[in-house]
């Protein structure tokens, strides 16, 4: 016999906001048109090389700034590597130099080569120029990617404020934006204040200075091993001796080409918005362990942007998955068993997004067919998840799980004014209701009070919020502790 409950309805916490739930995540963008401005520093070469290596990437300039390199030397470098990528179409802009000494590592930099030089130097137009072009001339916001200073942005925006309202965002390596500090920021503080100040979204990227983003011999063996561009391009420059004596006497970290790896998976890393000023974030974390995978996976050429939805056959492999899910994976399998993993994969896939309801279904449901001891397509279902969102999006996992689908006649909502994630679940003469005991419901609350007052419902910042939230709870909830179960006698 199956053990009765009482459920404690006046406990279940109903949303206190009252902000639409009818909300929907944000389309995935399936290209990112992006111009790149760079100082040619060697993490700027990788940086840039990643991102001419991805399909998904449309690079619509390059703009040359000062700093690492002036803006005549950095030409040769930018060019080699255009060339080296087929990429020669791709138009460059130069900066008018800034007055002043260059930093020491100038030296190392105007010394190495970015690849055989070709036939024809690239023509380069004003920075400033062709920036203010390629804003203007393309039909969607464009995405900045800045792994220098601030200069070509501020003196565009300066000579047409019109053209904040054409970026949709600024990427820009800097060590430190709270408080400010680093050499991007201090070679041209003025210019990077200006911009910091004209409210277009801005998201700063550092390396934390954190140990394991170091990049040793390791690295130049697998691009060695490894044959495609990006490798090629990679293994070219830190092979030279200068290079790789750095290399070998671990003076190399990932740095600027985080931002790289930012425009391709930033659901890795943990993004803020500074308290006084929600258009700046800037990350407080990021996970390393997955960001150096998938530049391995790059630079191996099995790189899996991870943006499906739909299938082709159930992912068995390690590398089928996104970076974040895989961090995950062998201690949730470890944890809940390969039916719950399976449950969870394909509701996610089905669902459209990985969300926190969605995945509470799936489990909700794996655990009703351990109750009953039966397979997919056995039971009937009565939700009273009901239909708008979140609490609806428990139905999917539900369909996912138990095979208790719309299609198929066998699942429908209560006639019940009250939604709540909650359910009961029916085989032969016998029906159980499973609940999300309050506690854990209380958190699902508040964190999702937490991202609408920190990004907002329509941001993307919040959706990356709950697919993180999303990630821990799949891991974390145990289906044989977060829910309440009652036997329904007839």
């Amino acid at each position: 016999m199956l053990k009765t409950f009482k459920i404690p309805l006046a406990c279940l916490l109903i949303f206190s906001f009252t902000i639409p739930l009818k909300s929907k995540p944000l389309p995935v963008k399936t290209e990112n048109s992006v111009i790149i401005d760079t100082d040619c520093a060697i993490d700027d070469m990788r940086a840039i090389s990643l991102l001419l290596s991805r399909p998904e990437v449309n690079i619509k300039a390059v703009l040359l700034s000062d700093g690492s390199l002036p803006p005549a030397e950095g030409l040769q470098k930018i060019s080699a590597l255009l060339h080296s990528f087929s990429s020669e179409h791709i138009p460059v802009g130069l900066a008018v130099p800034t007055e002043g000494i260059g930093p020491p590592w100038r030296e190392f930099n105007r010394n190495l080569s970015w690849g055989k030089q070709p036939p024809k130097t690239t023509d380069a137009a004003d920075a400033v120029i062709l920036l203010q072009k390629e804003l203007v001339r393309s039909d969607d916001k464009m995405t900045l990617v800045c792994l220098g200073t601030l200069t070509n942005v501020c003196n565009a925006l300066k000579k047409d404020a019109s053209l904040t309202s054409r970026i949709e965002r600024i990427v820009w390596y800097n060590e430190s934006v709270n408080p400010l500090k680093g050499f991007n920021y201090e070679y041209d503080n003025t210019s990077a204040d200006f911009v910091l100040q004209a409210g277009i979204r801005i998201d700063v990227i550092s390396n934390l200075h954190k140990p394991q983003a170091l990049l040793d011999t390791s690295f130049i063996s697998l691009c060695s091993n490894s044959d495609n561009l990006l490798a090629g391009a990679l293994f070219y420059v830190h092979s030279q001796p200068p290079a790789f004596e750095r290399l070998a006497n671990q003076h190399f970290y990932l740095s600027d080409d985080l931002v790289g790896l930012y425009i391709t998976n930033s659901e890795l890393f943990d993004m803020v918005p500074l308290k006084d000023r929600l258009s700046i974030r800037y990350n407080q974390d990021y996970q390393i362990n997955a960001l150096k995978e998938a530049l391995n996976d790059m630079i191996r050429g099995i790189y899996k942007p991870g943006k499906g939805v739909v299938l082709s056959e159930f992912p068995v492999n390690r590398e089928y998955y996104t970076y974040d899910v895989r961090q995950i994976m062998d201690s949730a399998i470890s944890r809940h068993g390969t039916v719950e993993w399976k449950a969870v994969v394909m509701t996610d896939e089905f669902h459209g997004h990985l969300g926190v309801f969605s995945i509470v279904g799936a489990k909700m449901g794996i655990k009703a067919r351990e109750i009953f001891n039966v397979g997919p397509d056995e039971l009937e279902v009565v939700s009273f998840a009901g239909s708008m969102p979140p609490y609806s999006c428990l139905n999917d996992g539900i369909q996912v799980s138990t095979g208790a689908t719309l299609g198929m006649g066998t699942i429908k909502l209560a006639d019940d004014s009250i939604t709540r994630p909650e359910a009961i679940f029916s085989h032969d003469d016998e029906s159980v209701m499973i609940t999300l005991k309050p506690e854990y419901l209380k958190q699902v609350n508040q964190d999702i009070r937490e991202g609408i007052v920190k990004f907002g419902l329509m941001d993307e910042g919040y959706w990356k919020l709950i697919r993180s939230n999303a990630l821990d709870y799949w891991l974390n909830w145990d289906r044989n502790e977060i829910f309440t179960i009652t036997e329904i006698k007839k």
